[in-house]
């Protein structure tokens, strides 16, 4: 039996996944939002997040995640670059929600930064006796805003086995699904301390199309794994470090 489908609205190129407690139609400068910076990007070094000129997250190393961080609601453009430098690697400009909760995934390489952004209304609460996972896609592609609305053509169906590292698929059941054209950013998934993989497939096939490798992970720790079609065709992942 295929897995529950993991959807989201999705993205822009920095991608910002959102727990909403605000009306996404509500733009008004009234009162700030939190945002923390997770830096998902193969090979780049410490990265700051400056909204309009002030740095106001700094120093996030690869595969980590910053402390919340407050944000400004109302018009505003993020921007990401080298941490203590002042050349932009990427930015984009969003509508944000006084008393919202966002986090932007940086993704891709340095020289082909991604970001995006993604909303979803609930993004889990993590477990202190359990290994909490986290898995977010990412895309330039937006997907439908409510559940009532059905992907139109043309998919990208992946399956998702989380797993040990040497468990045969063969003998297996996907956990999840999801369309890898869209952007989506999971809530939390629970599952017993020790050491996992998390591997895609297309729909319904074996063989494996991208891979986290194995992840050690202790219980109350949070780990987000991000998918990337790159524009030669194959996949990468990162494994990222998410603050409790």
């Amino acid at each position: 039996m295929r897995g529950p489908r993991i959807g989201g609205p999705a993205a822009l190129a920095i991608a910002l996944g959102v727990a909403a407690c605000g009306s996404p139609t509500d733009t008004n400068n009234t009162g700030t939002a939190q945002v923390r910076l997770m830096n998902a990007a193969a090979g780049s070094p410490a990265l700051d997040l400056v909204v309009g000129g002030t740095v106001i997250v700094s120093g996030v190393q690869f595969e980590h995640t910053s402390p919340l961080a407050s944000l400004p609601s109302g018009a505003q453009t993020l921007a990401v670059r080298r941490s203590g430098q002042v050349g932009t690697l990427a930015s984009r400009s969003l509508p944000v929600i006084p008393n919202a909760k966002y986090t932007v995934v940086v993704s891709g390489s340095l020289l082909s930064l991604t970001m995006t952004a993604a909303m979803t209304v609930d993004t889990g609460r993590a477990k202190p006796d359990r290994a909490n996972f986290r898995l977010i896609n990412i895309s330039s592609v937006e997907g439908p805003q409510d559940s009532s609305q059905r992907l139109t053509p043309p998919s990208m169906p992946l399956d998702v086995y989380i797993t040990p590292p040497d468990a045969d698929l063969a003998q297996l059941t996907p956990n999840l699904a999801l369309d890898a054209l869209y952007s989506s950013y999971s809530s939390l998934i629970y599952f017993d301390p020790g050491t996992w993989s998390v591997r895609f497939t297309y729909a319904g096939a074996k063989q494996v199309v991208a891979n986290s490798g194995a992840i050690p992970i202790a219980a109350g720790e949070i780990r987000a794994v991000t998918l990337l079609r790159k524009s030669d065709g194959t996949w990468q992942t990162s494994v990222v470090a998410e603050r409790p």
